[in-house]
């Protein structure tokens, strides 16, 4: 019992002397510090990013409304042009998490705002964006995890050992303790600590900035992220463990994150974009057009008979064969024009969902590029949220059509519309969860098998330390 107390007041003074050395050195406190100000900058810009899109969004609904009486004003008996101008908007709504990992709502549009023309043509006209705003990206807290945690802890753990080789005191640090082993577990655990002690701090900042609940959603983004830091300690300790130099260890941590993180994304991208090019977005503008312009030449009947193919429940409208133009005819001349398109977009939309699954498969093997989709599939802010607004966008199209067109096939007027309940609509994505949990399983391999190398190394090499 004795013994056994000696022990543990022995182990714990150790502990907190080792404490005492890590903390004295000024290095630790600057990438600390970088840690906390970028991670707080992180939170800062994401959110920003997130309120100014809220912020559009929230004057969505009003300016809708504006242009909606002002086209009511001057076209209110022509029902038919005065839906020719108007727009309405759908909204892809951030979830609470997209301040955390804004994911790809910098590039994909947010808000949608179309007539019942064609819909085809209309889902591609979107904002112009500045290419170098989008080189550089938008900072946010995910962004600071994945790149600049791993730049911390490799300037923290490279050279545990071998600084201490290389400056003559490893051999009276290692005869006072006798279990080299143990000193290195012990010097890794206090960097572990710190490390994630400083992502707490960040994750505690995140749950009242953003105001986040901490709930299970919170507990699978902290061991998304967890299971990401514990990758790159096992790493370290591995290169560690093959006893090298100071500058051999640094040189190789350095190119892994490189690599990982930079080179192979890059390279996957490329390959990505080559294996599935999408030519299909300018075939369905195309298509669209083309089906829709290359009506005004042939005889009305031809696009009639097709129109009601595809709603017969419009049958009943009496059609106005004997005016040059109708509106009747007109908007059916557009949903023709969509019909002809159906088939390029839904090759491009096939061809999204391939690019989403085969990156979800080939970034198994870059833990950064997993860490980054699982936190974007968790923030909602992933291709496959983007694909579910754009379905959500053709379904919002075709109610606004079905309201609108038994009003127009039977000469109505504004008047006969209940503008008031026209609103902008928004989509709110159901996040799941369901590819992070391999993202998980696969990270956490990864990390247990490098864990499992670097205690080979140090057991086999053990009398060279």
């Amino acid at each position: 019992m004795g013994k056994n107390l000696i022990d543990y007041i022995m182990n714990n003074s150790t502990y907190q002397l080792e404490f005492k050395i890590f903390f004295r050195n000024k290095a630790v406190w600057s990438g600390i510090l970088i840690l906390l100000i970028s991670g707080f900058a992180g939170l800062y810009f994401g959110k920003t990013f997130i309120e100014k899109q809220e912020a559009v969004i929230g004057k969505a609904n009003a300016l809708q409304q504006e242009k909606t009486q002002h086209n009511i004003d001057l076209h209110s008996e022509d029902l038919g042009l005065l839906l020719f101008y108007n727009k309405f908007s759908i909204a892809n709504m951030p979830s609470p998490w997209a301040a955390f990992a804004n994911g790809q709502r910098d590039i994909n549009p947010y808000l949608m705002s179309v007539s019942i023309l064609g819909l085809e043509g209309q889902m591609y006209d979107t904002d112009l964006n500045n290419p170098t705003t989008l080189l550089l990206g938008n900072m946010d807290l995910a962004f600071v995890i994945i790149f600049l945690f791993p730049l911390v802890i490799i300037a923290f753990s490279y050279n545990i050992v071998s600084a201490e080789q290389e400056s003559g005191i490893w051999g009276l640090v290692k005869s006072q303790s006798g279990l080299p082993l143990s000193i290195i577990l012990r010097k890794f655990s206090i960097r572990l600590i710190t490390v994630f002690a400083t992502l707490l701090i960040l994750m505690a900042a995140a749950v009242v900035y953003l105001q986040l609940a901490v709930d299970r959603h919170f507990m699978m983004v902290l061991m998304v992220v967890s299971f990401y830091l514990l990758f790159w300690f096992a790493l370290s300790f591995w290169v560690v463990s093959r006893n090298k130099s100071s500058s051999f260890n640094a040189v190789s941590l350095i190119a892994c994150w490189v690599v990982l993180n930079i080179i192979g994304p890059a390279v996957l991208n490329v390959w990505l974009t080559k294996k599935y090019p999408i030519p299909e977005a300018m075939e369905t503008v195309i298509h669209q057009r083309e089906g829709n312009h290359e009506k005004w030449d042939k005889e009305k009947h031809v696009t009639m008979d097709k129109f009601f193919e595809h709603y017969p429940q419009f049958k009943k409208y009496p059609f106005p064969s004997e005016l040059t133009f109708s509106w009747y005819w007109y908007y059916a001349m557009q949903q023709m024009g969509d019909d002809e398109a159906a088939e390029s977009a839904g090759h491009m939309m096939k061809k999204l969902e391939e690019r989403q699954g085969f990156s979800s498969i080939s970034a198994l093997l870059f833990p950064g590029i997993q860490t980054q989709l699982g936190l974007n599939e968790l923030a909602g802010s992933d291709l496959q949220s983007h694909l579910n607004f754009l379905k959500a966008l053709k379904a919002y199209h075709e109610k606004l059509r079905l309201s609108f067109y038994p009003v127009i096939f039977t000469n109505g007027t504004a008047k006969d519309i209940d503008w008031k309940k026209i609103k902008a609509e928004h989509h709110v994505n159901a996040v799941e969860s369901g590819k992070v949990v391999l993202n998980l399983f696969v990270v956490a391999i990864f990390s247990l098998l490098l864990a499992m190398a670097g205690f080979y190394n140090f057991r086999k090499k053990l009398h060279t330390f």
